[in-house]
């Protein structure tokens, strides 16, 4: 099978596993990337690492440390526990980049791997190991019998190239079937408390002038967890729909979202935007050119985030987390360079952002 046109990544977050229920699992998933042909500014490999719906942990080539992301910066690890996350990414920078050198292409390549365990009924560790070339799923490595399996040509060049690594294979089974498990409940024990984590979102209602008559009145929200988000607009009072919008995740393990409409201009002052979260008591309504900020400390909620219902006068569901396994390679548009999801983020004035340039919905 040959390898499609070039597809890309930023918008894994999506397809993470569903919120926790009753019937849902918790997961420890690795995301792993690697690129022959990075964008300027950019990491060669980069990996995230997540804990059911969070991120955790961040990695890239450019500063080659381990560090955690959002709630789990609070969490009371071992000393020794962020240089094993460090050295074992290493290993695997090492590896993904020496794969995607022996396959030789002239054409931009992406390797990518998803690597991880969930605890399944009686707390048993089902592994999870798949990897997808150029946004196709390609090969997996199945634990126990310790080898990698696929169709593609391009499995025997990456499994060769890894079989000649010094105890690869060991290394790759010992982790899927005992560190990623111990870890995983690892981090129950000492940061439960954080899979709670709330963070209202601060605000701001903004306008600016748009195609002639019309002004552009965008409602932005800032550094907010969980990630699902409602925003919608109100004229004197009445509801006039959630206008058009998108979301992304920020470097910390926190979201930011965004929603704008068209208004006649100089009637920009009789609209609010109301937001509705889970750290919010109430929903926030917004006015124009204020800034607004829920006085609602970080509080504990219930584990199983439920997602809020988009009310019936329009209201917008900003994100929403699919059920299941993540599958984590999906198609760019053709101009994208690619974002990373935990590098430095995009910038917080989301309002006045180029929609080219976030991340659009799957």
């Amino acid at each position: 099978m040959g390898v499609p046109r070039p597809w890309g990544l930023g918008v894994l977050l999506l397809l993470l596993p569903g919120t926790r229920g009753a019937d849902s699992r918790l997961a420890l998933l690795y995301h792993l990337t690697a690129v022959s042909a990075p964008a300027p500014g950019t990491p060669a490999f980069w990996a995230t690492g997540w804990l059911g719906p969070q991120q955790y942990l961040r990695y890239s080539n450019v500063r080659s440390e381990a560090e955690p992301c959002g709630a789990w910066i609070w969490e009371d690890q071992v000393s020794w526990y962020w240089e094993k996350e460090t050295t074992d990414l290493r290993s695997k920078e090492k590896l993904f980049l020496e794969a995607l050198g022996v396959l030789g292409r002239d054409e931009p390549l992406t390797l990518q791997g998803l690597l991880g365990c969930e605890l399944g009924p009686d707390n048993v560790s089902i592994p999870t190991a798949k990897f997808a070339l150029n946004g196709e799923e390609f090969m997996t490595f199945l634990p126990k019998p310790g080898e990698w399996s696929g169709e593609w040509p391009e499995v025997a060049a990456i499994k060769n190239l890894w079989m000649k690594e010094d105890e690869v294979v060991n290394k790759e089974r010992a982790f899927l079937l005992s560190s990623c498990p111990q870890r995983l409940l690892g981090h129950l024990e000492r940061g439960r408390g954080n899979l709670e984590w709330k963070e209202p979102p601060s605000m701001r209602l903004k306008a600016r002038p748009s195609s002639p008559g019309f002004s552009e009145l965008t409602c932005s929200a800032f550094s907010f967890y969980p990630p699902e988000l409602q925003l919608r607009f109100l004229r004197n009072g009445l509801a006039v729909g959630s206008g058009e919008g998108d979301y992304g995740p920020n470097g910390d393990g926190s979201f930011h979202a965004w929603s704008s409409l068209q208004v006649k201009s100089g009637e920009e002052h009789h609209y609010r935007c109301v937001v509705q979260h889970a750290g919010l008591q109430q929903p926030l309504t917004v006015e124009l050119e204020s800034s607004a900020r829920s006085a609602v400390p970080v509080v504990g909620i219930v584990v199983g985030i439920v997602l809020l219902i988009a009310a019936a006068t329009g209201g917008a569901l900003l994100w929403r987390r699919r059920g299941g396994l993540p599958v984590p390679w999906i198609s760019f548009r053709g101009d994208d360079v690619g974002a990373l999801l935990c590098s430095p983020g995009l910038p917080q004035e989301a309002d006045s952002q180029d929609t080219n340039s976030l991340t659009g919905t799957a």
